[in-house]
């Protein structure tokens, strides 16, 4: 063949080759492992809730009945962690303590102006903050005597150190009683979610934090943040206001038996697990996937979940998963067991139904607490 045909040839080839890497798709973008078992989550969840799509809130409930709602599923979780807490323990309760935490109270910043407006503070666009002016934060920190194993039972904060009908409290000389909300802040900018709010008695100098203390006890922030929002003006009241540190006193009772050792065991486990069969965790903030409108509560929880390889002798679930894990590793004709989870703990998630109706859902098997190979 001439040498001009060859190359002629050898260029089409070229252009052959070039034709055909154009119309190549793209590599596919890296695996985002947790954004699909977030998306598995989703849909997961609305599976056993029996919807087809998250619903549309058009009547939202009053903040009376949200609170009620509220107090019903602070029982009903305080009940399952007695349950367990019985499960785990035998009949012989745990052991009660009283624990005297000092966490900080700081006034709201000021406004730019410098100075907080007696008619409530306003946003950038000029709109009147529902919270109003007399707002502080507190924050607790979590101390090694106050870890994650303890059930909390009451919390009260000492933080008054005069009653608010004692004299030099003129502003709630007043007929209508003053309140307090409390909030939740997160991380971020994210909006402050309301925890409950309560009248405040006049001749009391604790406040009940139970039902803020009890979630964040149980969870994995080691600092807790909230906002008291007063509808009156009781900084003169305020144990702080005479230079002393505020107590916030917590009971509690030890829970902290079989199961509490088996978790802290396989947290350490999984950290030197060399990529064995172990429980692993994915928070799910239910404010970042844009359920935060329907549910109401937990505002967040860790999904967890059982990964890693199963090799011979290591946590068999039975007899029959020890000879499927030696007959893998004589020959790969036979499948090796899986890391599947051995136990579960019960969550409860306080949502809006398909109807509009706040009501409160018990998960049997939604938390893994361990793992095994199966």
């Amino acid at each position: 063949m001439p040498r001009v045909l060859r190359d002629v040839g050898a260029a089409l080839t070229c252009l052959q080759l070039l034709l055909l890497l154009a119309g190549v798709e793209p590599r596919p973008r890296a695996w985002d492992e947790d954004g699909f078992q977030l998306e598995a989550i989703k849909k997961g969840i609305l599976e056993r809730l029996g919807m087809p799509a998250p619903p549309v809130i058009r009547h939202r409930l009053d903040q009376e009945s949200i609170r009620r709602a509220q107090r019903l599923y602070q029982q009903k979780v305080a009940e399952l962690a007695r349950n367990r807490s019985r499960e785990e323990e035998g009949p012989v309760p745990g052991t009660r303590r009283l624990h005297r935490l000092t966490p900080t109270l700081l006034r709201r910043p000021a406004g730019p102006r410098g100075d907080q407006d007696p008619q409530g503070d306003q946003d950038p666009q000029g709109d009147q903050d529902p919270r109003g002016p007399y707002r502080y934060h507190l924050l607790l920190a979590r101390t090694a005597a106050f870890h994650r194993q303890l059930q909390v039972l009451q919390a009260e904060l000492k933080l008054f150190k005069q009653s608010l009908a004692s004299a030099g409290t003129s502003p709630l000389g007043t007929p209508v009683p003053p309140r307090v909300s409390i909030y939740m802040l997160g991380g971020g900018h994210g909006t402050p979610r309301l925890l409950h709010s309560q009248e405040l008695d006049r001749d009391a100098l604790s406040l009940d934090l139970t039902a803020a203390i009890q979630p964040w006890a149980a969870g994995p922030e080691d600092t807790l943040c909230l906002e008291l929002a007063f509808t009156a003006d009781v900084s003169a009241s305020l144990a702080t206001s005479v230079g002393e540190s505020l107590v916030l006193e917590v009971e509690t009772r030890e829970t902290a038996g079989r199961g509490a050792r088996r978790a802290r065991g396989l947290e350490e486990e999984c950290r030197k697990s060399d990529g064995k069969c172990c429980l692993k965790s994915l928070k799910v903030s239910f404010q970042d996937i844009g359920w935060s409108d329907w549910i109401i509560a937990p505002n967040s929880y860790y999904m967890r979940f059982c990964e890693g390889s199963c090799p011979h002798n290591y946590k068999p679930a039975s007899m029959h998963a020890q000879i499927k894990a030696r007959m893998h590793s004589l020959s790969k004709a036979t499948p090796p067991p899986c890391c599947v989870p051995a136990g579960y703990d019960p969550m409860v998630l306080m949502h809006y139904d398909g109807e509009g109706r706040l009501v409160s859902t018990l998960f049997e098997d939604m938390l893994v607490t361990r793992c095994h190979c199966a």
